[in-house]
């Protein structure tokens, strides 16, 4: 536990940048959803709101991962998505968040073009070079579902860059009713956590189970007993999938 604590107060300050910015990105989202509500009719509906949204949460995932990155070697620059993928794929591969803001619930997979260890940049990311590169010529890119896709994949890198775990803490987004979640790692990052805490990380809009996804048998039944009743219901409904090999394409 000692050595968790010095790992929290020595962790960067640029993870409280990463998880305000996350927060925005998601508020400039949820507005957007009250109008055009996610679902699949809707998925492909483009707007220059979403494309503000893709602009800023894409961004930021590039520089939460290179910030990262010059915490191992000080000297790196010019880090591409290869680099990233090289770096943190098979961290976020597999891994999802459920969003709340649709017309129900559902898990979005940003990263899972890479669940094979195989590199090819996410739809989300081809949309947000098209729009940084030519915005008005590309603005049909700026979709509801490119801009869902983009802020989760802001939320996953975050969580799983293993350098924002006091930001998200000290943001109250890990779940309050969660067990010590330092107690099921031995590495001490959050990303590291097992199914076996019951831990999360929950915003307005999207949650996180830890060590859920990608593991074939979660051995989990019944509620998730957490302090937020959307998930509990959630969890309940579809714990199913997370206790068969389904969970692994």
């Amino acid at each position: 536990m000692l050595r968790d604590m010095h790992q929290l107060r020595d962790a960067p300050p640029f993870g409280i940048t990463a998880v305000e910015g996350l927060l925005t990105t998601e508020a400039m989202l949820q507005e957007a959803v009250r109008y055009v509500p996610f679902c699949d009719e809707h998925r492909s509906v483009w707007s220059s709101h979403f494309a503000r949204v893709i602009l800023e949460a894409a961004s930021q995932v590039d520089s939460v991962w290179k910030a990262t990155a010059k915490i191992v070697d000080p000297t790196t620059d010019r880090l591409t998505l290869k680099d990233h993928f090289d770096r943190f794929g098979t961290l976020v591969a597999r891994q999802g968040a459920v969003f709340f803001c649709g017309t129900s619930p559902c898990i979005i997979r940003p990263f899972s073009v890479w669940h094979k260890s195989n590199f090819s940049p996410p739809a989300w990311w081809d949309a947000y070079n098209k729009l940084k590169h030519d915005r008005f010529a590309n603005q049909t890119e700026a979709t509801l579902d490119h801009a869902v896709n983009t802020v989760a994949a802001l939320l996953l890198a975050i969580i799983y860059s293993g350098s924002c775990d006091l930001a998200l803490i000290s943001a109250s987004l890990l779940d309050p009713s969660s067990s010590n979640p330092w107690a099921f790692t031995k590495t001490g990052l959050l990303r590291d956590v097992t199914f076996e805490c019951r831990a999360k990380l929950e915003t307005k809009m999207f949650a996180h189970p830890l060590g859920i996804f990608g593991v074939d048998n979660c051995n989990l039944s019944g509620y998730w007993m957490s302090a937020s009743t959307r998930f509990n219901i959630w969890w309940a409904l579809n714990e199913d999938q997370f206790r068969s090999p389904r969970n692994e394409t």
